[in-house]
């Protein structure tokens, strides 16, 4: 069995098949331009219409901020009669539920597969979903998932309404007082900042402040105020601030990180 790296070692320039469309595979990106075809062509679906809504690139930004990786790393298009929009795999499964539930489904499985290295479906498991017994024994096991889902997420709804609560609330804090809403050591916090492209220092400056990208995102922002020295003199300090945005989005990326149980 090959493994990730392996797999996308054989992805160069390598193709899946959808209803007799071809989806271009280049290493770990799946060409979006040709899963639009694939899936039917929707006008109102192309790749940049995803790509303008503001829940798609938030969703492409959390994936760079994991891996680690600029924007560009994971997403580029080719211009011309023959351009198409290249991005991630996992963007591209993203990009998939946007295109129809049914296409979605089949990148779910199939693409995964290929991606992770893991054996897609032999093509004569794929009789089994015309025996009745067969069928219905899948039918069951996914009913069952569901309904784990389906309580797993309604113990976890008090949770996620308090983040949600929290990311629309105004004002935002200071890092230290941020490290005690999310029950951290504010060193553990500023450490965490500043070795995950949130925060970094200026050569010859003590303060801390927000890169760019955080700060255009809403996660950071940066307080100015005016201070009076002893001798009479003003003195300009500048000070990077967590948002509420910013605290939820933390709240889902530091946890894990810092979990020992």
């Amino acid at each position: 069995m090959p493994t990730p790296l392996q797999a996308f070692n054989d992805n160069t320039k390598a193709t899946l098949l959808y209803s007799g469309n071809t989806i271009r595979i280049d290493n770990d990106k799946l060409n979006l331009t040709d899963m639009w075809r694939a899936a039917g062509a929707d006008q109102a679906r192309k790749p940049a219409k995803w790509l303008d809504l503001p829940s798609s690139m938030e969703f492409i930004e959390f994936v760079a901020d994991l891996q680690k990786v600029g924007i560009s790393d994971l997403l580029f298009s080719t211009k011309g009669r023959n351009g198409s929009t290249l991005a991630h795999w996992q963007i591209g499964l993203a990009y998939a539920k946007y295109l129809s539930p049914e296409f979605h489904m089949w990148c779910n499985t199939v693409v995964r597969n290929r991606m992770q290295g893991t054996p897609a479906p032999a093509a004569n498991d794929h009789h089994h979903l015309n025996d009745p017994n067969a069928l219905r024994g899948l039918l069951l096991t996914y009913t069952g998932k569901v309904l784990e889902l389906e309580s797993r997420l309604e113990q976890a709804q008090p949770k996620l309404d308090s983040f949600e609560r929290i990311a629309q609330a105004d004002g935002s804090m200071c890092i230290s007082d941020a490290a005690k809403a999310l029950q951290l050591r504010p060193k553990d916090l500023f450490d965490w900042l500043a070795q995950n492209g949130w925060t970094y220092k200026r050569p010859g400056t003590a303060h801390w402040l927000g890169y760019q990208s955080k700060t255009t995102s809403g996660l950071l922002e940066h307080k100015t105020t005016m201070v009076w020295r002893s001798d009479g003199s003003e003195k300009i300090t500048e000070q990077v601030r967590i948002t509420a945005k910013g605290l939820t989005r933390l709240a889902t990326l530091i946890k894990p990180a810092f979990h020992t149980d």
